[in-house]
């Protein structure tokens, strides 16, 4: 009688085999096994960058239909010398005063074009179009990813720092990006206290009209230093805002509609109103819509975004908001715009008038006269778009400069 003393034994009677046989070196494969994985990426690429473009979803966009436009820069000063008051006030029987009239001012710009070109030669093309390869970089994968780019380069236009374009002592003369709104919000004291020995350093669309602030004040927006003081940097106060927002309305006979500023200056904001604060809280939330018109106030239900708001401003912050180029400790600038149609004109105070809409453009292996277009096996696509930023009420708009923490 076979005796039964071990596991091992047990399972060599009825399985036929002792299980320490398969305790031996094993070589599995791998996915470090040369020849055996290859990871498979797709056709998207996620970039790992910041590409909002603030600034440019909130300026409204209305058609170029005229290049020029008149602004009132004087009232009207009446006579006195009938007998009347400066304001109309007349006697009884009295005569007419001289006829009088406010001073005009014409102001004119032309439509700039901004680009976005790419490429790819026509082997990748064909390989991303119609092979099983892994490819990223054809013009389909490009155009999705130069398509955001191309608004964010216009949203870097629009906030370009002044200070970054003066050089030495040359006078500038306008240039082909399109205006950025730290040049058309400024004002004479601020091109007297750091425009240096330049001409125009500060006047928008230099080239085209007579914007002059080197001496006048008669285009100046409101500009205020949170140290009071223009090129002296300070820290951001709620006496600095209320200040700054009342100066405004003075000159411009309303509130502006949006704040627009660095995330610095948004998180400066935000410590201002900490929930320990005595007062009322001036800092909460809004309702807003963003469209191709710009930002515009709440309407009806169920529509809009919320976003943070003070003084029942919306503030929408941006990663490109200027700061001066020469000065590190300066934080950012704080952006009062009006995009309204205060007026009834049609036209917005601050916007952004497009003679031609973004298009895109292609020149391929599809396209009439290929490759001659492109004097090479090359395929190319553009991004175009023609317009300029305008702005028809310059004492509606204003910034707080030299911000620190």
């Amino acid at each position: 009688m076979v005796q039964i003393r071990t596991i091992d034994e047990l399972e060599a009677q009825y399985y036929g085999y002792n299980r320490n046989l398969l305790r031996k070196a094993d070589a599995p494969i791998q996915t470090s096994t040369a020849g055996t994985f290859n990871a498979v990426f797709g056709a998207y690429a996620w970039a790992q960058l910041n590409l909002e473009a603030n600034a440019f979803g909130i300026l409204p966009k209305y058609p170029w239909d005229k290049s020029g436009w008149r602004i009132i820069t004087a009232k009207p000063t009446l006579n006195t010398s009938q007998g009347n008051t400066a304001l109309g006030g007349t006697a009884e029987g009295g005569n007419i005063a001289e006829t009088v009239k406010p001073d005009l001012q014409e102001i004119d710009v032309k439509p700039k074009t901004a680009q976005l070109p790419f490429s790819a030669t026509e082997v990748m093309e064909w390989l991303a179009t119609h092979s099983k390869d892994d490819i990223w970089g054809g013009l389909g994968s490009l155009r999705l990813y130069m398509a955001v780019q191309h608004k964010e380069f216009l949203n870097r236009m629009l906030l370009a720092d002044v200070e970054g374009t003066i050089t030495g002592s040359t006078n500038h003369t306008g240039h082909q990006d399109f205006e950025s709104l730290d040049r058309i919000i400024s004002s004479s004291a601020e091109e007297d206290a750091l425009g240096g020995s330049n001409t125009n350093a500060y006047d928008p669309w230099a080239a085209g009209n007579d914007v002059d602030r080197d001496g006048s004040t008669v285009y100046d927006s409101t500009v205020e230093s949170a140290s009071g003081t223009i090129g002296t940097n300070g820290v951001l106060t709620d006496d600095t805002l209320r200040t700054f927002l009342r100066k405004i309305r003075i000159a411009a006979g309303k509130d502006p509609n949006v704040f627009l500023g660095s995330h610095e200056v948004y998180s400066e904001i935000q410590g201002l109103y900490m929930p320990s604060v005595r007062i009322p809280n001036p800092y909460g939330e809004a309702l807003v819509q963003v469209d191709v018109n710009g930002i515009q106030t709440f309407k009806g239900t169920g529509v809009g975004i919320h976003v943070d708001s003070i003084y029942g401003i919306p503030f929408i912050p941006s990663k490109d908001a200027p700061s001066d180029s020469g000065d590190s400790s300066e934080i950012g600038r704080l952006f009062a715009l009006d995009t309204s149609d205060a007026e009834g004109y049609g036209y917005p105070r601050l916007g952004i008038q497009i003679a031609i809409p973004t298009e895109y453009y292609e020149a391929t292996r599809r396209s009439a006269g290929y490759p001659f277009i492109n004097n090479a096996f090359v395929e190319k696509g553009v991004f175009r778009t023609m317009g300029e930023t305008v702005c028809r009420h310059f004492r509606s708009q204003g910034k707080i400069r030299d911000i620190k923490l």
